[in-house]
């Protein structure tokens, strides 16, 4: 817990070159994002009228977002009759009024949370810990990640890029600090056992809780949480103040369409038809109710999200944070995580979705150089958003604006001219072969001059043939 603000993300070249000179995290990138993947393959193999509840979850959504302020105006009306707080969030910094502004009249200063990306979209956390709150994340893995001072790796496992190693050693760094005794080994059971014996002191000393929200039902003003740990009811339970930070598009009309959708993410991010807790959250505890927080406050996130109502872009709403682009994205591989987009959504969800919420200035790279084009995430996406459409909107819109790196556009142009004849062609074909010796190593191409150097940087290829299609055909008489 640093007390300062996050700092800019570095320029795309160093993240780049980081990511790709960092062969450990891809691999473990890869492991995870493979593993996940065959979990959902299977899991929707044993499921086949799992389909059907896709489908209607994916029009349930859709009729949300078309009457969107009226089901909001419903579920505030709803959580405020059962003395719950709903509170509009237009920009970042206005979450982070609010929960200061509750804390400081609860007279708080103990903070825990449950795994939440909005309030990692807001970056509260570093708001909070610079006006002097301690904070602490109670998710494992983003436990983890908070110990290392780093972004989430993965939507749904942020310590993904961790080896048993890492985990240890950042265990006993933190057992240093506290005076306890450090774990002995690295298995999964010791390093729990840790993280349990910590923060169970800080669930009983915590003034607020935190947490986001999967979703919203309308008609009865609750908030739903799905998690495979237990500490997200720990975290709404025990602390006097429960505030959710929830995007605004996670509302749903009835209980009846959260039936379907809330099998979506499990089935699609970790291959499970439902997760190991499903809390369903209605308000502050009651006169009769023996646990619960006594004060509850609602935050719904705008942030952007309005203005892409009635575009183009509306789709992109429909978003359920399950991960299942990130799992078959060649290029989140090969970047070994989240840790090269240098923003909180990663993979191709974070490729269209930071640039939208940002701003394209902010972000330019992302659609430009962190796809591959494979369409792979298309055909993922259980609520059928058009993330390859969206990219390519998005790069068109950053070649009018003119965003692309410089120089970038000439070269196109160049090879463009190049490569719209036979002979220019061919042209190029000779000259790769005539200068292809100067990088080649044991059968391999290892380099390339000048900005093509930068293509190989953490990859190889296979040379240059030494005759092309066009010449041995030629040689064989053609069309003879």
């Amino acid at each position: 817990m640093s007390g300062k603000l996050p700092e800019a993300p570095a320029p795309w070249p160093v993240r780049r070159s980081r990511a790709l000179l960092a062969p450990r995290l891809r691999e473990a990138a890869t492991r995870a994002a493979r593993r996940l993947q065959g979990q959902k393959e299977a899991a929707c193999a044993a499921y086949p009228q799992g389909e059907a509840m896709r489908r209607r979850a994916v029009e349930a959504k859709r009729r949300a977002l078309r009457r969107l302020d009226a089901l909001l105006a419903q579920l505030t009306e709803r959580v405020e009759a059962r003395g719950g707080h709903v509170v509009r969030a237009r920009w970042p910094e206005d979450v982070a009024r609010y929960v200061l502004e509750v804390a400081r009249r609860r007279g708080a200063r103990r903070i825990v949370k449950s795994k939440s990306m909005t309030t990692e979209e807001v970056e509260l956390n570093a708001h909070l810990e610079a006006a002097g709150l301690e904070v602490r994340e109670t998710d494992l893995g983003e436990y983890i990640v908070q110990l290392a001072g780093e972004r989430p790796a993965h939507i749904l496992v942020p310590a993904a890029h961790k080896s048993r190693a890492d985990v240890r050693r950042l265990f006993a760094r933190e057992a240093e600090r506290t005076g306890e005794t450090p774990p002995a080994g690295e298995s999964p059971e010791e390093l729990t056992a840790f993280a349990r014996r910590r923060l169970r002191q800080e669930f009983l000393e915590a003034e607020i809780g935190i947490t986001g929200g999967n979703f919203l039902v309308a008609e009865t003003g609750t908030l739903v949480l799905i998690t495979n740990e237990g500490n997200g009811r720990m975290v709404t339970s025990l602390p006097p103040v429960h505030i959710a930070v929830v995007g605004i598009e996670k509302v749903v009309a009835t209980w009846e369409e959260l039936a379907d959708l809330i099998q979506q993410p499990p089935l699609s991010g970790v291959g499970q038809r439902l997760t190991s807790y499903v809390s369903l959250l209605s308000g502050p505890r009651r006169p009769d109710e023996l646990d619960g927080p006594e004060e509850f406050h609602l935050i719904l996130l705008d942030n952007g999200r309005s203005e892409l109502l009635g575009t183009d872009f509306e789709d992109v709403l429909r978003c359920i944070r399950c991960g299942a682009c990130l799992n078959v994205c060649p290029v989140f591989r090969a970047v070994g995580g989240g840790h090269a987009y240098g923003s909180v959504y990663s993979g191709p969800v974070g490729v269209v979705l930071t640039p939208l919420l940002a701003g394209l200035e902010s972000a330019p790279e992302l659609p430009e150089s962190l796809c591959s084009m494979c369409h792979a995430c298309g055909e993922a996406c259980p609520m059928e958003i058009d993330l390859p459409g969206h990219i390519l909107r998005l790069r068109r819109q950053e070649a009018a604006r003119g965003l692309e790196p410089r120089g970038f556009a000439t070269a196109l142009a160049l090879w463009a001219r190049l490569w719209s004849t036979l002979a220019g062609f061919l042209l190029s074909a000779r000259l790769g072969r005539l200068g292809q010796g100067l990088w080649r190593r044991e059968g391999r191409l290892t380099g390339g001059p000048g900005p093509l150097s930068a293509w190989f940087v953490g990859r190889d290829m296979a040379p240059l043939a030494p005759e092309s299609f066009h010449e041995w055909w030629r040689r064989r008489g053609g069309a003879r």
